[in-house]
């Protein structure tokens, strides 16, 4: 099985190639820029198709969070558009997608775990993002897996327990 990541940074994309190592039968292939670049959705398909994938993961994201702010019309290129035309490839191509997302989508209001049924309400440009990412990706693949994640943190890349640390 070749399952394509989107993006070639980050500690997602070295997590699942690091992975893919030890995994007898699966080949993972990490695509991005410049070959794939949400912000340029006519680049994705071809990309896409030339990794002949089995399975798309999206793990490429603007995620810059309080950047997005004053860069709203980026973050939603990337985080919306480019997410829907990645979900659109592989629809195309007969694949699934598994889309990453991110908690940012909740207002954080509720006292407990968020399930996928809660109300959305993002309190801000990035998780206003990331949710129109989430419904572009649901209406470009029938076939789509969303997961909604939260403090990652890995021995790759910048996270929070890395910087506490530090």
């Amino acid at each position: 099985m070749r399952l394509v990541v989107t993006g070639r940074e980050g500690q997602v994309v070295a997590s699942l190639l690091e992975a893919g190592r030890g995994l007898e039968g699966v080949e993972v292939v990490a695509v991005g820029r410049p070959r794939l670049d949400l912000a340029q959705p006519d680049t994705v398909f071809d990309a896409l198709a030339a990794s002949r994938p089995d399975v798309v993961v999206s793990a490429a994201a603007y995620t810059a969070v309080d950047q997005a702010e004053d860069e709203k019309e980026m973050a939603f290129a990337v985080n919306a558009t480019g997410a829907g035309a990645v979900a659109g490839a592989a629809a195309r191509l007969g694949v699934p997608i598994i889309h990453l997302s991110t908690d940012y989508v909740f207002d954080g209001t509720k006292d407990g775990a968020y399930v996928e049924t809660d109300a959305t309400a993002p309190l801000n440009a990035y998780g206003a993002s990331k949710l129109a990412g989430e419904q572009a990706v649901a209406a470009a693949n029938p076939r789509h897996l969303i997961l909604r994640t939260a403090w990652l943190y890995s021995p790759f890349g910048r996270n929070f327990v890395e910087t506490m640390l530090r």
